[in-house]
């Protein structure tokens, strides 16, 4: 058995970018991965010739990470932009845009129109007046995005704008999410220039955007799926080797040749094979990586911090209504979490969002429309039984629309499970990860304890492919 200088487990887009960053500095690279692809929840299917994503759609180009992978990637002619136009929020009785010139739905002009149609006009004012809320307020290490949003901008900002978006974006309770593990540095640029506005005005500044919620992003055609091709490509091409249906099954250390070796299932399950590597990267959730350690690294172990992940039930329709070609509810829906009438968080229309779908969609038949809704458990800590579909998909379609479930002829649907992508960053999660950091870094690697060892994934790098690849890229260039 030769000795590798790399091996990576877990196939997400984590681990892609770690076996790619180092096969092209010359490692030898073996990449493991328990589905029968690469990708993880970046994936796509085809629905009536449609090409449409299953997981995520688009990335965030703020700290222009992901930018860089992708054009290093080669995809640059892939990039698309989403159309112009609102997305909404959407309650049992109203509905109303989400403002621009906000962040997180945090508005930078609380006195803006389109903020006062959200908040009204005292929700608006009490909005304007965190100006003179001190610095200070709300700045603990571990605030929850409720505690800070209330103490600065009042509740309605927190019910009205920023809930939807915790809810429906990052399928999370603001009560229980910490406000460091979705803006790690807002609290220090608040202290730094005096108020959140200025703040969220600095983030808007740098993004070079002005818009709604959610539309700084961009997408690759025809779906993000190119992305984990791509990566899959130069680790291939740079002479690393990829194993799908290969689960890592247990995880052992070598204190006199400082190598690990991975024991780890097949294709058949009728046999093991082993892999022995100087360095050992695994890129999976927190709870495989805690289980793999547990033996050979329990205090390792021990201090991976408890992130669990919401899961989430995507249900894709290609709707036949050429009504939907106006655009009823902009590129998409945020659903408050205060409505009883639609069971789903969100729903995006993803024809009128992106250029490329409605061409493809209008190319499988004149006025066809490709829409996502998805869901979280409900209070019964349940999600929405697949039986129920399509027809709850319908019924929520129709009320985002304000139409008849009748109006929408369904030519085609799918429904598409993830259950640990989403993971839930509590209070004093970014204090547990410095923790375990600082023990990663003292205790394996060159005359520690332990041979080399590395654990990245959205429960380290934090959720979105722009924080991903950002805190994997700096891991794999060390």
């Amino acid at each position: 058995m030769r000795t590798l200088d790399t091996v990576v487990v877990g196939g997400g887009v984590s681990g892609l970018i770690y076996a790619r960053e180092r096969a092209m500095r010359g490692d030898t690279v073996v990449l493991l991965e328990a589905s029968d692809h690469v990708g993880g929840a970046v994936w796509s299917h085809t629905l009536e010739g449609i090409e449409a994503n299953t997981g995520a759609e688009a990335f965030a180009i703020g700290g222009g990470n992901m930018l860089s992978l992708v054009k290093d990637l080669g995809l640059e002619e892939q990039i698309v932009f989403p159309a112009t136009g609102s997305s909404f929020i959407v309650g049992d009785t109203h509905a109303y845009a989400s403002p621009r010139n906000a962040v997180l739905g945090m508005p930078a002009r609380p006195l803006a129109a389109d903020v006062r149609e959200a908040l009204g006009f005292w929700g608006a004012l009490r909005a304007w007046c965190e100006r003179f809320v001190p610095a200070s307020r709300a700045s603990e290490e571990s605030v929850t995005v409720a505690e800070f949003v209330t103490a600065r901008y009042g509740r309605k900002v927190l019910d009205r704008l920023v809930a939807p978006i915790i809810r429906g974006v990052h399928s999370a309770d603001p009560e229980k999410l910490e406000l460091r593990a979705v803006m790690p540095t807002l609290p220090e640029r608040v202290q730094a220039l005096g108020s959140a506005r200025k703040a969220i005005e600095e983030i808007l500044e740098k993004r070079g955007v002005r818009s709604s919620s959610g539309s700084a992003v961009h997408s690759l055609a025809p779906s993000m799926a190119e992305l984990p091709k791509a990566l899959a490509r130069d680790i291939e091409e740079h002479g690393g080797q990829i194993f799908t249906q290969t689960p890592a099954l247990g995880l052992r250390a070598s204190s006199t040749d400082g190598t690990w070796t991975v024991t780890a299932g097949t294709r058949a399950a009728a046999f093991t094979r082993e892999f022995k590597a100087r360095s050992i990267v695994i890129a999976t959730g927190p709870e495989l990586a805690r289980h793999l350690l547990s033996a050979p690294a329990p205090h390792i172990a021990s201090l991976i911090p408890v992130a669990p992940a919401t899961p989430v039930r995507l249900a894709t329709l290609v709707l036949d209504n050429p009504e939907l070609n106006a655009k009823p509810r902009g590129n998409g829906v945020l659903v408050a979490p205060a409505a009883t009438s639609i069971r789903a968080k969100a729903m995006t229309h993803a024809s009128a969002k992106w250029k490329h779908i409605h061409r493809a969609a209008n190319a499988s038949k004149p006025g066809r429309a490709v829409v996502r809704l998805s869901y979280s458990p409900g209070e019964d800590g349940e999600l929405p039984g697949p039986e129920q579909f399509p027809w709850l998909a319908i019924d929520d379609a129709a009320a985002i629309f304000g139409m008849e479930p009748s109006d929408l002829s369904v030519a085609n649907w799918a429904l598409t499970d993830w259950t640990g992508t989403m993971r839930q960053s509590g209070p004093g999660h970014t204090a547990a990860l410095e923790t375990l950091a600082n023990a990663l870094e003292r205790d394996t690697g060159a005359g520690a304890a332990l041979p080399h060892l590395e654990l990245t994934g959205a429960w380290r790098a934090g959720n979105g492919l722009e924080a991903i690849t950002r805190f994997t890229r700096e891991l794999a260039s060390r």
